[in-house]
């Protein structure tokens, strides 16, 4: 495979993953809607729980687990903000 041919899968791959976290912003503002709190939408434990989930799965992918968590946790402070400003906080 050529240089090109691998920087297409990457750009196709780049495009998944933008869908995929619109997708998950749908689901965050619907969830924001059902939270009553600043706490509620920070929900640390939630987030570790998934920070865990996801070092777990990147470990049996081959990924480094570190690597994937600093990737999820600036994910997921960019939802907490914009579940607080759809929230108005």
């Amino acid at each position: 495979m050529n240089l090109e041919a691998i920087n297409q899968q990457i750009s196709a791959i780049d495009a998944r993953i933008v869908v995929l976290l619109a997708q998950r912003a749908r689901l965050a503002r619907e969830a924001a809607r059902l939270k009553q709190s600043p706490a509620q939408i920070e929900a640390r434990d939630r987030q570790e729980q998934i920070i865990h989930q996801v070092r777990y799965m990147a470990e049996h992918q081959g990924i480094s687990p570190g690597m994937a968590e600093r990737i999820y946790r600036t994910i997921l402070a960019e939802f907490v903000a914009m579940e607080k400003r759809e929230a108005g906080l």
